[in-house]
């Protein structure tokens, strides 16, 4: 009789097993490690590195285990996607320094992420991921100011570019812009929350002021936050129109950068690499401008370069070859835009598919020179 319970622990046992064994196929980890010896070189006494992954509607949360000068920690039984990460580190009840990413969970894959706070040197991946439901977009509304207007409009020449490529689809295309204006102002003005909320959209993309979120990313994340909330109560998505460095300021491409994929990645959003475009174009290497004369707003080209990478990657639409251009561009220039807009889409989708080697992070927001900031561009 002694012998029965271990014959029906052992189908158990098994069942268990089998159950696990199957977990790596849909689930994956983001070990962290995070250098602290910088902050201890300053005499500061680390006492607590704490974590946040965020995903949509999923957020966790972790103390890491500090160990001499090496807080480190896993968060395991992810679903795959791309996840925004925020540490903040304490010195007793002090918040003495803070960093922020993105990591991506491959299923049955480890990836691993370096995060740099801000007051050190080091590596951080970011990077974006695909796939969100918005192939099905019929009814398209672009939030910005001049970088989404002028040349006629973004969305006038992304209206152009789908009805050549598919007409029966009668997708429609609109903008609601003020020139200078913050997502902030966009948030506080009602006839922007009037257009989101009685627009029947399937998509709303947002384009902050250009140069804020390199010096105020954290304004840039709580009004796309907020606008965000907005947009999904009318039902719709939500997207972001990454702009560009400025022609005489080319660091801010990767702060710029990287503030549009953590935003993305926190809101589980679209985001459309136009600024990524734009420096894969080699601007020194065209024969044509991607600038208008002030050296930070788009000529023509820049606007059809900007509208090719949202039509690639809002509807997953190769735009090379496609029969719509401005008159003001030659065939043979907009095959040229076409093929930079595409490639930049296919390689971003690339990316978030592999594992990556660790790239440096930008140096610190608050120590890249604003002295350059246009003054039309802020008071605008």
């Amino acid at each position: 009789m002694k012998r029965l319970p271990l014959l029906l622990l052992i189908p158990l046992l098994l069942l268990f097993a089998c159950e696990r064994s199957t977990k790596p196929e849909a689930y994956g980890e983001i070990p962290l490690r995070i250098n602290l010896e910088p902050a201890l070189a300053q005499g500061l006494n680390v006492t607590l590195v704490r974590v946040t992954i965020t995903k949509g509607g999923f957020s966790r949360q972790m103390d890491l285990p500090i160990v001499g000068s090496m807080a480190a920690g896993t968060f395991t039984d992810l679903e795959m996607g791309t996840y925004a990460i925020d540490v903040n580190v304490y010195s007793g009840d002090v918040l003495i320094a803070t960093g922020s990413g993105t990591g991506i969970v491959k299923p049955g894959e480890t990836t691993t992420v370096h995060i740099t706070l801000h007051f050190v040197s080091g590596g951080l991946e970011v990077t974006i991921s695909w796939g969100l439901p918005y192939e099905e977009s019929r009814r398209v509304l672009l939030v910005g100011n001049s970088h989404t207007y002028c040349n006629g409009g973004v969305d006038a020449h992304l209206q152009a570019l789908v009805n050549a490529a598919h007409p029966e689809w009668r997708v429609v295309v609109e903008a609601q812009t003020a020139g200078g204006y913050t997502l902030e102002n966009h948030y506080n003005d009602p006839n922007t929350l009037t257009a989101i909320a009685t627009g029947e959209w399937d998509l709303v993309i947002l384009q902050e002021q250009s140069s804020r979120p390199q010096t105020d990313s954290d304004l840039f994340y709580q009004y796309a936050a907020r606008l965000n909330t907005a947009i999904n109560q009318a039902g719709a998505l939500t997207g972001f129109y990454m702009t560009w460095a400025w022609r005489n300021n080319p660091e801010m491409h990767e702060p710029i950068r990287d503030a549009y994929y953590y935003i993305g990645a926190y809101l589980d959003a679209l985001v459309l690499p136009a600024g990524v475009a734009f420096h894969n174009a080699h601007q020194d290497t065209l024969s044509f401008s991607l600038y208008a004369d002030d050296n930070y707003h788009p000529s023509i080209y820049g606007t059809y370069l900007v509208a090719c990478t949202m039509l690639a990657g809002i509807w997953n639409i190769n735009p090379i070859g496609n029969s719509y251009h401005p008159p003001e561009i030659s065939p043979a220039q907009a095959l040229l835009l076409q093929t930079i807009a595409w490639d930049t889409v296919q390689g971003e989708c690339h990316k978030a598919r592999q594992k990556y080697s660790l790239s440096p992070l930008p140096q610190p927001l608050e120590v890249l020179p604003f002295q350059i900031m246009p003054q039309d561009e802020v008071a605008a």
